[in-house]
């Protein structure tokens, strides 16, 4: 059975460590988008392509607050966006 170890650490350590964590997730999502054919603006489709879920998931995320873009009743998703997004919703 697992242990659980509890370390109380300053909460400025806690912050920048958090900060450093974010930048090098996004930068990661950088270089693997950068070596997709993903374009910068998606449908619903590519975007769950993108993501690796089922339109369902993009749906649910949607609904949630995931950035859009709507012209003319057409739905788009910038990857960017969607990447900031999702980083800022990670526990």
């Amino acid at each position: 059975m697992p242990k659980s170890v509890t370390l109380a650490i300053p909460d400025e350590f806690e912050t920048g460590l958090k900060s450093e964590m974010r930048a090098a997730a996004l930068e990661a999502f950088k270089q693997v988008a950068g070596k997709h054919a993903f374009s910068e603006y998606m449908n619903r489709t590519r975007l769950a392509d993108y993501l690796g879920c089922s339109t369902a998931t993009v749906d649910k995320l949607t609904a949630l607050g995931l950035p859009t873009i709507t012209v003319d009743s057409l739905k788009m998703y910038k990857k960017s966006e969607v990447d900031t997004w999702l980083l800022k919703h990670q526990y």
